[in-house]
């Protein structure tokens, strides 16, 4: 999956809530019994978990880059580094982002709308937590074995 089609889901997901926080709040507020259970502590077990499995795996595809570059004596995969490390701050920034949404939710709402947008925020948040974990799967397959022909 590329970055476009990542930021257009981003993106379509974003318009979406705010056209139902708009005509049906409703649906996203805490009149939604799923959502009223899950955005909260539900939604920080699911992206803590998601973070410690993402982040080990992240530590062995670096590794691996090192093992990679090793055999080859030559630094070369300075842009996957970079991509690699972006993806781990983005990780732990969303998460973080989460936690503040899921505290703050309780001082900030006054209304089904603003419920609902917080509520659709921590989605957001577990969205772009997925997308990257795709990514980072992407990139775990390209990484091939290095057999003499």
């Amino acid at each position: 999956m590329g970055k476009a089609l990542s930021y257009g889901i981003l993106v379509a997901f974003t318009a979406m809530t705010i056209a139902v926080a708009a005509a049906r709040p409703d649906w996203i507020s805490d009149q939604n019994s799923f959502l009223k259970g899950f955005i909260g502590q539900e939604i920080l077990n699911l992206l803590g978990v998601i973070l410690a499995i993402t982040l080990a795996s992240i530590a062995n595809i670096h590794l691996e880059f090192n093992k990679i570059e090793e055999r080859y004596k030559k630094r070369g995969l300075t842009k996957s580094r970079a991509n690699l490390r972006l993806s781990s701050s983005f990780l732990i920034g969303l998460f973080v982002a989460a936690l503040v949404l899921v505290t703050a939710k309780p001082l900030v709402i006054n209304g089904p709308v603003s419920e609902g947008l917080v509520n659709m925020a921590c989605m957001l948040v577990l969205i772009w937590h997925i997308l990257i974990l795709l990514d980072l799967t992407k990139l775990v397959f390209y990484i091939e074995p290095d057999l003499p022909e």
